[in-house]
């Protein structure tokens, strides 16, 4: 079935909420026209959604209803609404009831709510496409909070009651807070208002004028907070304007002290606006150095000044004042503080001293030590202290050991001196001499000694108690530094019985700190037991930094110098050691704190090596910086052997080179030049058929075949022959070569005995001398011989002067034999032995060949 098109326009109602933001029909009949298209579904006159209400409690529920009624379209009985919710962008089913007069309802309860606003739609789904039929907005939050702590004060200058308070939790929903005000009966009831205070957005305070105050009447005032889930009111405040009021701080005009005694005089004048009403006024003091005041309460006077006691004298005090209308008022602020110091009187205490006694060349050297006098017992500023050997003077001038503005000062004494006297003083006076026995220090030590940190500026100390009970203890401690020792800090425990206590005077952490402990007994001083210790311990400030000592071949050893104590920062424990080489991993190596001087081995020769060291405490480690190293390829002992060696090969270099510069002188020098006989001028000589030649002995002589290369036959004298019966001279030294030279002449001449004379001597001579022995004669008849005599081969090489060496069987003993010539041929066989040993010793001789020697008889068969 079609649809009419005038189904298309429809009215629809909408909430009174939701009707001002459409077309001004709206605020006419709460409705609103607009085109609505709704195939096969008819059309409605309008729709109606209501809820519980608009507002809601976060975490509850509201229940919503939508009404849509039919036109009088024509609808088949099938054509049915399906009415569905939106909360948000939520989808939502209700219940749904159909009318016959063609309403149709949808009832649903939603939430609870999470959130400060939410949207609820009602629509009509058509095709699956839900159609806003109604809507509106959903806000959730809570009912206000009661406003608490309401308080008022009125300012004496501008007259004005400004009044604050504290709103409390916040209700998420817009919330009207007005501060209301009533003039009220003195019973505190309400009887005219006045105009309400409304506080900026977002503010908690409120101030009301003057014009609407009634002042020396009672009024009453509270805050009220509402919104769309209920209104609140704060406890009520009723009170006389005037006993709200906050006075102005007085000023402090004058402090003086009261002549010859403890008290002080305090005059002040009231703020403005304010002289003219009864206050009371609360006065504090506060003595410089010191955290705590002295509080005078309710001061009440007309004469605005007051009279206090119990000052110490000479000290600076802080004044303050504050004040408040009476009978009730707020009290004013403080009043800016006024500074005096009270006058001095001569200090009447007496000095707590300790002392430390040091024998010296020039006498007992004492360090005295004292602690300052309290402040109700210095009465001023101390100006100085006084030490002195006695009480009386001598001549107007007192015997003075020391005078100085410090609490501790180093004298010496007279040998022998028991006791000393210390006195303080300032601008009225001194103070009482402190009698001080100086106790000889050998009395029993404490048995041990203990301390372990309170916290970081205190130590807490325990220690065993002598076997000889003690009167008391000193505790003395001072900071150990690198240089001079520091100021001493000390403590006197008067209780022998004490087993421990505080120490925390100028104590830092990492600091270290020596503490030691004497025992006092009634004649004497214990010895002292001396530890040191740490509030704190951290890492070092730094490392050692290395040094190389001595770098070998595969060891290097190394050196450090100890940290000052100041950059310590607490015990060392040990150091580390680590060298790394590119090409390995790192090494490293721990020693105690008392090395100083390490050895690193296991290392490689000619290499690089990175090292720094690890200094540690219980508190971290800090590591140094590098020092890069580089080992030796060899040791001293084997440079020194290769420059020996070098040194020596550079020396027979150098001499090489000399012998080849020299080489005829050297090699003269090694190696003699001796002439080859077979290569010389006599091997030449001889006639070239001879050569090889096989001699035959005559067979009377049985001279054995002798192989000769040369032959040379010298005649004593020119009538006569080496053969036996022959005058005519020898063919051989007629045709003898001219290779001999006149030199050879000259020996030959010269080698000739004559009668029984004695042969030339040929030692270190020259002269060329001859190795060959030509012995000339008749044999064979056993006639007297002539002289024999020698001719040797042409050698540069000079005879040795002894006529010790070879040859060694005959030794030329006919030059020696005093018996005539004659004896010498007298046996034959002695001659033959004689012959035998020669030739064995000059075997060039063998090869001898005597030209017309048929007639010699005498040579054997070798």
């Amino acid at each position: 079935m079609s649809v009419s098109v005038n189904c298309r326009f429809q009215l629809h109602c909408l909430s009174q909420n939701m009707a001002s933001m459409w077309d001004p029909w709206s605020k006419l009949l709460g409705c609103t026209l607009f085109l609505l298209w709704l195939p096969g579904a008819g059309s409605f006159s309008c729709s109606h959604l209501a809820v519980d209400s608009p507002v809601v409690i976060l975490g509850r529920n509201i229940t919503a209803s939508c009404t849509i009624w039919r036109n009088h379209c024509p609808i088949t009985k099938d054509s049915r609404i399906q009415m569905v919710w939106k909360l948000g962008n939520k989808q939502l089913r209700g219940s749904q009831y159909s009318f016959s007069n063609g309403m149709e309802v949808s009832n649903i309860t939603v939430g609870p709510f999470k959130e400060p606003v939410t949207s609820l739609s009602c629509c009509v789904q058509e095709h699956g496409i839900p159609q806003v039929m109604n809507f509106t907005q959903i806000q959730a939050g809570y009912p206000p909070s009661q406003p608490q702590n309401l308080t008022c004060v009125l300012n004496m200058t501008s007259r004005t009651l400004a009044c604050q308070w504290d709103p409390g939790q916040d209700s998420l929903l817009p919330t009207r807070v007005a501060l209301k005000g009533f003039r009220s009966s003195r019973e505190c009831k309400p009887l005219d208002s006045i105009p309400d205070c409304v506080p900026e957005p977002s503010q908690h305070s409120c101030t009301i004028q003057r014009l609407n105050l009634q002042l020396y009447q009672k009024m009453l005032f509270w805050v009220s907070a509402k919104n769309a889930l209920g209104t609140v009111t704060s406890e009520p405040l009723c009170a006389d304007p005037m006993d709200l009021a906050w006075l102005e701080p007085p000023t402090i005009q004058d402090v003086r002290s009261m002549p010859e005694t403890d008290c002080v005089l305090v005059t002040w004048v009231a703020a403005k606006d304010s002289n003219h009403m009864d206050q009371a006024c609360d006065l504090r003091y506060q003595v410089e150095g010191s955290p705590e005041w002295s509080l005078v309460r309710n001061i009440t006077t007309t004469h605005w000044q007051t009279q206090q006691c119990g000052f110490l004298f000479g000290r600076l005090y802080h004044f303050q004042m504050r004040c408040r209308r009476l009978p009730l008022s707020y009290w004013s602020n403080w009043s800016l503080a006024k500074l005096f110091t009270t006058h001095e009187k001569a200090p009447s205490g007496k000095l707590d001293a300790w002392w430390k006694l040091q024998e010296t060349g020039k006498g007992t050297e004492v360090q005295l030590l004292w602690k300052p006098m309290k402040p109700n017992e210095a009465n001023g500023r101390v100006l100085g202290y006084w030490a002195a050997l006695s009480t009386s003077q001598h001549n107007g001038i007192p015997q003075s050991l020391c005078n100085t503005t410090e609490r501790q000062c180093t004298f010496l004494v007279p040998p022998g001196t028991q006791r000393i006297y210390l006195t303080a003083y300032n601008s009225r006076g001194a103070s009482q001499p402190t009698e001080i026995f100086l106790l000889e220090k050998k009395g029993q030590p404490v048995f041990k000694i203990q301390a372990s940190p309170h916290n970081e500026k205190s130590f807490q100390l325990w220690w065993d108690p002598p076997v000889t009970p003690a009167t008391g203890y000193i505790v003395e401690w001072h900071r150990v530094t690198s240089a001079a020792e520091d100021y001493i800090e000390w403590k006197k425990l008067q209780n022998g019985s004490i087993t421990q206590t505080l120490i925390q005077e100028n104590i830092e952490p990492f600091q270290r700190y020596n503490i030691s402990i004497y025992p006092l007994y009634r004649d004497r001083v214990g010895m002292p037991q001396t530890m040191e210790a740490y509030t704190r311990q951290k890492a070092p400030s730094r490392s050692p930094k290395v040094h190389p000592s001595n770098i070998g071949v595969t060891t290097a050893e190394v050196r450090w110098e100890p940290l000052p104590i100041e950059e310590q920062n607490g015990f060392i424990t040990s150091y580390t050691l680590f060298w790394i080489n590119p090409n390995e991993d790192a090494r490293s190596i721990v020693v105690n704190a008392s090395v100083d001087t390490l050895t690193i081995s296991g290392l490689w020769p000619s290499r690089m090596y990175s090292l720094h060291i690890m200094a540690s405490t219980v508190g971290g480690s800090t590591n140094g910086t590098d020092l890069v190293i580089t080992t030796k390829a060899m040791d001293d002992l084997d440079i020194t052997i290769v420059y020996l060696l070098i040194g020596l090969l550079l020396a027979m270099i150098i001499g090489m080179v000399i012998c080849f510069q020299k080489s005829k002188r050297m090699k003269t020098q090694f190696w003699p030049s001796v002439p080859d006989p077979a290569n010389s001028s006599l091997g030449k000589w001889a006639p070239a058929v001879l050569q090889e030649e096989t001699l035959q002995a005559p067979k009377a002589c049985e001279l054995s075949p002798v192989i000769v290369s040369a032959i040379l036959v010298i005649e004593t004298d020119e009538k006569k022959c080496l053969s036996c019966g022959k005058s005519e001279p020898s063919p051989a030294m007629e045709d003898s070569p001219a290779g001999l030279s006149d030199s050879y002449a000259r020996e030959t001449k010269g080698a000739l005995p004559t009668g029984g004379s004695v042969p030339t001597s040929y030692m270190n001579s020259p002269e060329s001398v001859q190795y060959a022995k030509v012995l000339g004669g008749s044999y064979c008849s056993q006639q007297e011989a002539s002289p024999t005599f020698y001719i040797r081969s042409s050698s540069r090489q000079p005879l040795l002067r002894s006529l010790t060496p070879s040859p060694k069987p005959y030794k030329n003993l006919w030059f020696h034999s005093d018996q005539p010539e004659r004896a010498t041929s007298s046996s034959f066989q002695e001659e033959a032995v004689f012959l035998d040993g020669a030739l064995l010793d000059f075997p060039l001789l063998q090869g001898l060949k005597i030209d017309g020697d048929e007639d010699l008889c005498n040579f054997r068969r070798l």
